[in-house]
């Protein structure tokens, strides 16, 4: 049996923002990537743990900006460490409304063939030399019974419904077929999958049933009655901006009260805002008010945000630019 995924307690590793080794020479890292820190509830951690107890991929639905895509990222990290992307744990397919389903398992390079043929190059004469797998088939093939590796699909939405109709067999029966070799690969064990969408466009039926649902929603009418929204912005906003330490900053309490009461008040009226603030929005909201009051930016937006912590409500919200992304909510959304 596969361990389980366990999300996040204090003091973890991960609790704070983690450079992930991309690429390494020798002893010495070339390349890394930073590994935000994230906080899944307990409902997103058991509906994991459901998708791997029956080997099934876990869609995840949400608004942009909750943090779909971070979750496939936290899972490699949970199980594999700083070392999931140099042990190949971890894949991502980015899809876009070009994509095809046969991108992730494998391209064939015909053009390079041609040439090697030309240049009488021994290479040509097995098609084997230039088959090149897509995201989808190096996570078959490097999973085993207690180490699957981890592949994120993200945004599946954006693709026409034959897309995910073009990967029922692939992601049922774990298996895939090279055309151009006669080549037929399968693992009997199955990667872990978590697929993204924004549900921008259904999804079939046949595709639905092979999977496990979840529906990340923090900020529900139900939800902002309860102070656990507060508390896990907190514990984001601590974690990136603070490295995981307690502070008594009171731009933090500031800023996540101004949040919550935008999302409240955008809540009540969804059709005329057409978009809500989201969880990123906040986040780079909050990174600019963290800069500004370090002194890091021209002293005009220093100035701005030292007229807001300082006033009770009735100051314009500085850089609102970066929270409201329609016109309706940046004129309406002035002060809190």
């Amino acid at each position: 049996m596969h361990k389980p995924y366990l999300g996040k307690k204090e003091g973890d590793p991960g609790t704070t923002p983690v450079l992930i080794p991309t690429q390494r020479k020798g002893k010495q890292i070339v390349t890394s990537e930073l590994l935000q820190p994230y906080f899944p509830d307990a409902d997103l951690v058991k509906a994991v743990n459901v998708a791997l107890l029956i080997n099934r991929p876990l869609l995840i639905m949400g608004e942009p900006g909750c943090g779909k895509s971070l979750l496939a990222r936290d899972i490699a990290f949970n199980w594999y460490g700083e070392n999931m992307l140099l042990d190949k744990k971890f894949y991502e397919w980015p899809i876009k409304s070009t994509s095809k389903a046969k991108e992730g398992l494998y391209d064939f390079d015909y053009l390079g063939r041609l040439h090697a043929a030309n240049a009488r190059d021994a290479k040509a004469k097995d098609p084997a030399n230039f088959v090149r797998l897509g995201p989808l088939a190096k996570a078959m093939e490097a999973s085993t019974e207690k180490e699957k590796a981890v592949l994120l699909i993200d945004e599946i939405d954006k693709a026409d419904i034959d897309f995910s109709n073009d990967l029922l067999n692939e992601l049922e029966q774990n298996t895939f077929t090279i055309t151009e070799t006669g080549e037929t690969r399968t693992n009997p064990h199955k990667p872990f999958i978590v697929i993204t969408s924004n549900s921008e466009k259904d999804l079939s039926d046949a595709f639905l049933r092979r999977c496990v649902f979840h529906h990340i929603n923090l900020f529900s009418a139900d939800k902002l009655k309860t102070n656990a929204p507060k508390l896990w912005l907190e514990k984001i906003i601590k974690a990136r901006y603070y490295n995981g330490q307690e502070n008594a900053d009171p731009m933090i309490s500031k800023a996540i009260n101004a949040f919550i009461d935008f999302r409240q008040r955008m809540n009540n009226d969804v059709l005329s805002y057409r978009k809500t603030v989201s969880t990123s929005e906040f986040l780079d909201w909050f990174s600019v008010l963290k800069q500004c009051a370090e002194d890091k930016a021209v002293p005009a937006l220093s100035a701005d945000l030292k007229r807001w912590l300082n006033d009770q409500g009735t100051t314009r919200i500085p850089f609102g630019n970066a929270l409201f992304k329609t016109t309706k909510s940046l004129l309406d959304m002035q002060t809190v």
